[in-house]
């Protein structure tokens, strides 16, 4: 085939036509990478394509970059989102390359993101779990992570957080029950709840309040 036309888009990219004909447009770098885009020259269907896949990783990378840059990924949620844009081979390829630069680090994201739900924004350990999940990492990162979290005092994080939001709610009618709902919905055990709420309720009797009992 035969090189005819390279023609510079509006968004900074090159259309390449061969034999009068539009085959696809490529980055720029890609443009001044590769002698074999010019005008006359002959190049074969298979060099063309290589081109063509060289220039997708390209863009895929720049698009992961950009992603990267907005907020932190794991490799499996990156991947999801690439995935809408370019194909599964291309996306793995970035994905791995990404891996071995350092800028994908699963274990290092599961670790940060755990201790930012657990600190932050007052989470269970079993809905960090559920949450690790969601993001894509994988049973082995879950697992490792959630292993080094397994010596966590579970009742101190309940305390805080019922003395930050739920305390007046507590010398409401069925104010124990609501609280232990609200917790429940967090993803805390009853057995932490009930712990919990007997640390807090120890110093909440007055004329005004009456603990609820258990049933």
């Amino acid at each position: 085939m035969t090189i005819t036309q390279l023609q510079e888009t509006k968004k900074g990219r090159f259309s390449v036509f061969a034999d009068g004909e539009f085959l696809f447009s490529v980055h720029k770098d890609t443009f001044l990478l590769r002698p074999e885009l010019a005008v006359g020259r002959q190049v074969t269907v298979e060099t063309l394509e290589e081109i063509r896949l060289e220039d997708e990783a390209l863009s895929c990378k720049e698009k992961a970059l950009t992603l990267l840059e907005y907020s932190s990924h794991s490799a499996g949620r990156l991947a999801e989102k690439l995935r809408r844009h370019y194909p599964p081979e291309t996306v793995e390829q970035v994905v791995q390359r990404l891996r071995e630069l350092g800028l994908l680090d699963d274990l290092d994201y599961g670790r940060r993101l755990a201790a930012d739900l657990l600190n932050l924004r007052g989470y269970s350990l079993g809905r960090v779990r559920q949450t690790l999940y969601q993001r894509r990492l994988d049973k082995e990162t879950i697992d490792q992570v959630m292993g080094e979290l397994s010596e966590i005092d579970q009742i101190a994080p309940i305390v805080a957080l019922v003395n930050k939001k739920y305390l007046q709610k507590l010398r409401e009618p069925r104010g124990r029950e609501k609280v232990a709902a609200a917790l429940q919905r967090r993803g805390y055990r009853y057995d932490e709840i009930r712990e919990a709420l007997s640390q807090v309720t120890e110093g909440l009797f007055d004329e005004g309040y009456e603990e609820e009992g258990e049933g």
